[in-house]
């Protein structure tokens, strides 16, 4: 069975000059067999996105101040008293700014025959990612500490209130895009808090308690997303600012028990399985080597089709036994191979070795 590679993303800062660029990069590196192209169009995941949650002075004001300096020093965002928050003050407003992406994938294809059937893939951040970073990012900070959790949980309260409205503005821009341009795109659904909410119930031993209403959440954008006639992967994070993870897992179990509760939700609807990145390094830690990591996979949907985040820039020996340890706990195939996170905090040597592992075990699996 042939493996796809899955590029997360984002490239070195070095290499972003143009749209054509990146996604040229992203061809070139690969084997061949790739889920499909990326052009993320803000390097910093939604950074510039929540420094202009300023624009709309009508509509927000500083309620925590903070200058992004790490994860303890996010701010958070209040809604003005008096003001209904409404889609257009929380949409991406990426319209115009994806036409000129899919610009630039056009003239690519045109040049490249064998990239005829390969799809434009746009980051897509879950509306829950958006609204507890505007409202409760500073109720972030390394390892999910409860304690400044609870005394800041107004802001969280906040964030899920105005969580509707996310996804409204969600749904509405990837609507549009999909009128324009449907047959050529595909969305990466990034959700860090789904997975970080899982690693931490882990940790507090409620699982059982997290599991349902992250699923639900997750699985109704999906479905959302799929009603509106357009495709979608997954990608879960640990968490990537500055290359240091929020929170450090102990094994793939809160990841396998938030898909597994997501799957029941989007059969029930109707609504197909995406791919889904799982990544299993986190931060600057490359993916562990030991079975006991890995385990949990055996437990997992079989319709989900997984891709396995174990490459790495270092040593490509550990990135193939990493992927090794994934398959055989999980029992069947990786449907693709990636990295953690996006290339964006490596430098270019360590982007292209990364990609070049990829490639490499990508091609191994053909052979196969």
């Amino acid at each position: 069975m042939t493996r796809y590679a899955h590029f997360v993303g984002s490239v070195p800062t070095e290499l972003m000059t143009g749209d054509g660029a990146v996604l040229r990069w992203f061809a070139d590196s690969s084997s061949g067999n790739v889920t499909g192209l990326p052009c993320d169009l803000d390097p910093d995941w939604i950074m510039q996105y929540l420094r202009d949650r300023g624009k709309h002075q009508d509509a927000f004001e500083i309620v925590r101040g903070g200058d992004y300096a790490d994860y303890s020093d996010f701010p958070s965002y209040g809604v003005r008293r008096g003001v209904r928050l409404e889609p257009r003050h929380v949409s991406m407003d990426r319209l115009e700014r994806i036409g000129a992406v899919v610009t630039a994938f056009d003239a690519l294809r045109e040049t490249r025959p064998d990239l005829r059937d390969t799809k434009l893939q746009l980051s897509q951040p879950n509306p829950l990612d958006l609204a507890m970073f505007v409202f409760a990012g500073a109720a972030v900070s390394n390892g999910f500490p409860l304690g400044p959790a609870l005394r800041r949980s107004n802001l969280i309260v906040a964030a899920l209130r105005a969580l509707p409205v996310f996804t409204q503005a969600v749904l509405a821009e990837i609507a549009a895009v999909n009128d324009r341009y449907g047959d050529r795109v595909v969305w990466q659904v990034e959700s860090p808090f789904a997975l970080l909410g899982m690693v931490k119930a882990d940790q507090l031993g409620s699982r059982w308690a997290a599991a349902p209403l992250l699923s639900r959440q997750l699985s109704g954008l999906l479905t959302g997303i799929h009603e509106l006639g357009a495709r979608s992967v997954v990608h879960l994070c640990y968490g990537d600012y500055q290359h240091k993870s929020l929170l450090s897992p102990r094994s793939l179990a809160p990841a396998v028990t938030l898909l597994n509760h997501t799957a029941g939700h989007l059969l029930a609807s109707g609504t197909p399985l995406p791919a889904v990145h799982i990544p299993c390094a986190y931060g600057s830690a490359p993916a562990p080597l030991e079975p006991a990591f890995y385990a949990p996979l055996r437990r997992l949907d079989p319709e989900w089709k997984i891709i396995a985040g174990v490459a790495s820039p270092e040593a490509e020996a550990d990135s193939a036994q990493a992927l090794r340890l994934f398959e055989e706990a999980a029992g069947r195939t990786a449907y693709g191979v990636a990295t953690a996170c996006g290339l964006g905090r490596c430098n270019v040597a360590e982007a292209q070795r990364a990609a070049a592992t990829m490639a490499r075990l990508t091609t191994e699996a053909a052979a196969a």
